[in-house]
């Protein structure tokens, strides 16, 4: 599991903001992930960023169908079928090896789980450099390059942290 299944929480958006001020703008041969992408918010939030290349890729993660169905009511709702997919599948078993940027909205479990499938180490190649940005926990071992604490509208005085990593296999070769 890579995120907690009892209760479903969706990114709020002063942590899409924050994602979107580490790693904006975008450029053309930029494939972004949502691993977990819940209803979509966040790669709508993207792509609907005022300045985005048309070439520019998302790709949404969900292992549950019915998330997976609502993203795409979304998707299309928003008129962004052409730029957004969303995939209903295990994260673990997606070859990230296109990706520039991901997100991640998982808990400390799941991000060490998907960590090495990330830098290719799962399958013995070594990858690119990659923007991560996480919600909430910190990816174990890594240092973070930058960080924002965000309050969600829903907890009042509470501060979340957004972090921003760039991800290399050690001795990283481009894959």
């Amino acid at each position: 599991m890579l995120a907690p299944r009892k209760k479903l929480w969706s990114t709020p958006e002063k942590a899409v903001t924050a994602a979107i001020g580490f790693v904006a703008p975008f450029k053309e041969d930029d494939v972004i992930y949502d691993v977990g992408c819940g209803d979509g918010r966040v790669l709508i939030k993207f792509a609907l960023l005022e300045g985005t290349p048309g070439e520019t890729r998302f790709i949404g993660i969900e292992i549950d169908e019915d998330r997976a169905t609502e993203a795409r009511e979304n998707v299309e709702r928003e008129g962004l079928s052409e730029k957004i997919t969303i995939l209903c599948q295990n994260a673990l078993m997606v070859d990230y090896s296109d990706a520039t940027i991901i997100f991640l909205y998982l808990i400390p479990r799941g991000l060490r789980l998907i960590k090495p499938i990330l830098l290719g180490e799962e399958n013995g190649r070594k990858r690119k450099k990659i923007k991560v940005v996480t919600y909430m926990s910190e990816i174990e071992g890594e240092k973070y390059i930058a960080k924002v604490n965000v309050e969600p509208e829903h907890q009042k005085g509470a501060g979340w942290p957004v972090h921003l990593y760039e991800l290399e296999a050690e001795g990283g070769e481009e894959g």
